[in-house]
């Protein structure tokens, strides 16, 4: 698509020695622009970008989108400038005109955790269905989803190339996931789960957290599918949002997955088979079948079973989402499990951590039956505002309670998690091994000192504790 059809979209002018250039990517970031990249000049809460236009036109970018006078740059530079009232507002604007002239299926993720991991099972599970797009990593805000829009037509490709595309939704505070919505409106709104994520935002706790991610749900099109977790109240409360607009839109539906008897999509006869993922019999409302999921750790069975909904939904059969799905593999820092020299293994889920997602990967090394240690390192769990000390209490106490042999906390508030499972050890006369450290070297440099042959690690933390880097340490 040249930039002169770009502009079209956004009704501002293009210079003429503009027109015919078609960008071969699109970014926001001068660090990682790229020859041929269309450069949006974002003023955010830090910096502002326009300072940079200069330096990225030098480095060959196409072009350049700006709101306010550059007297810096030179006459010929300047021609390289689309004007615009605000940037951000245009790149949101123009993905929501792109979107809107491709004309196909929108599925839209969310939830508190798992939307990276749900969203490409739901690219796997949908591949019987036509040609798949899906968000890359988790460009899920403000930001990342207009650029995941601009990949569609990245790199040589054309949104017609897609005959459906798939859209993580992310959220720090109220409001985002509504805005995400009018720039996408989902066919089908996916609701995963409601945690205490990014809570320090929300006075009201989890209801709070609760009506921000229903956003999704009152963004769906007229006509358009919630799918939601059965295992979740305050998901399965969302369904009331649907039911509510059927006198004016009679094709708006609710879809339930899960393990509970509400569900249209479950697991039955459901086997953990600790490191080597879990198996499970799909039931859908279009028969049964047996899935080999390959994902270390029950939790991952919800995600799996939300990709089934969403492939049901558009008519795949349970035999071919089973064959998908068990080509699943983690993301990076996602449950991967890793082995190395000595008979150590690593469940390597140091993306991020949340108290929810923290005592579901622990439930993971009680299922691992040849483990000779079962160690934790747990990095403290940011985001939890006032509610910090105490959920972190609540894991230590629950991680006592499961069984592991050893755990290291790293960092802040995972010194009250150790201090809670240390009493909670004392109180059981249990064997529990505690300690902590302030840094993810320091966690690095305990792991070389006592890992073993046998042993099995779960090693997970919020983004900032960094723990993916005490993995350096481990030889390989």
């Amino acid at each position: 698509m040249t930039i002169a059809e770009l502009a079209a979209l956004l009704g501002i002018p293009c210079p003429e020695e503009l027109r015919v250039l078609k960008p071969s990517g699109f970014s926001i970031d001068s660090r990682t622009v790229r020859p041929g990249d269309l450069f949006f000049a974002i003023h955010g809460k830090r910096f502002d970008a326009h300072a940079f236009v200069p330096e990225v036109l030098a480095r060959g970018a196409c072009a350049a989108v700006i709101h306010r006078d550059l007297p810096e740059l030179g006459e010929q530079a300047a021609t390289r400038c689309l004007r615009v009232t605000d940037t951000l507002r245009a790149m949101q604007d123009l993905a929501q005109a792109l979107l809107r002239q491709w004309g196909r299926p929108i599925v839209g993720i969310t939830g508190s955790m798992g939307k990276t991991t749900a969203k490409d099972l739901t690219e796997l599970a949908l591949a019987p269905f036509g040609r798949i797009y899906a968000s890359v990593g988790n460009l899920n805000n403000e930001y990342g989803l207009p650029l995941a829009v601009f990949n569609m037509l990245s790199d040589g490709r054309r949104m017609d190339d897609y005959d459906l595309a798939i859209l993580e939704m992310g959220m720090n505070e109220k409001g985002e996931i509504a805005r995400l919505c009018e720039i996408a409106p989902p066919d089908v709104s996916v609701v995963l789960n409601v945690a205490p994520v990014h809570i320090e935002n929300f006075p009201d706790g989890l209801e709070g957290i609760a009506a921000a991610k229903a956003e999704i749900v009152h963004g769906l099109k007229p006509e358009g599918t919630a799918i939601l977790n059965a295992d979740d109240p305050r998901v399965a409360r969302m369904a009331a949002i649907v039911l509510g607009r059927r006198q004016d839109h009679a094709g708006a539906q609710v879809m339930y997955f899960g393990r509970c008897e509400a569900a249209h999509v479950t697991a039955l006869d459901v086997e953990p088979r600790g490191l080597l993922g879990t198996t499970f019999t799909l039931s859908t409302l279009k028969g049964t079948a047996v899935v080999e999921f390959p994902l270390a750790g029950e939790h991952h069975v919800s995600n799996a079973l939300a990709a089934a909904a969403v492939a049901t939904h558009f008519g795949v059969s349970p035999e071919a989402i089973a064959r998908q799905l068990k080509q699943a593999r983690p993301g990076p820092h996602r449950g991967v499990v890793r082995h190395y020299p000595g008979g150590v293994t690593v469940v390597d889920d140091t993306y991020n951590s949340n108290p929810a997602a923290l005592v579901e990967a622990v439930r993971l090394l009680g299922q691992v039956p040849d483990a000779t240690r079962r160690i934790v390192i747990a990095g403290e769990m940011r985001e939890l505002g006032g509610h910090a000390v105490e959920m972190h209490l609540a894991c230590g106490v629950a991680i006592a309670q499961s069984g592991v042999d050893i755990l290291l906390g790293v960092a802040g508030h995972a010194r009250d998690l150790v201090e809670a499972a240390r009493a909670e050890n004392a109180r059981r006369d249990g064997r529990l091994v505690t300690a902590f450290v302030e840094t993810a070297a320091d966690a690095g440099d305990w792991l070389v000192k006592q890992a073993q042959a046998g042993d099995v690690i779960l090693i997970k933390g919020s983004r900032g504790v960094r723990l993916e880097t005490c993995l350096e340490a481990l030889p390989v």
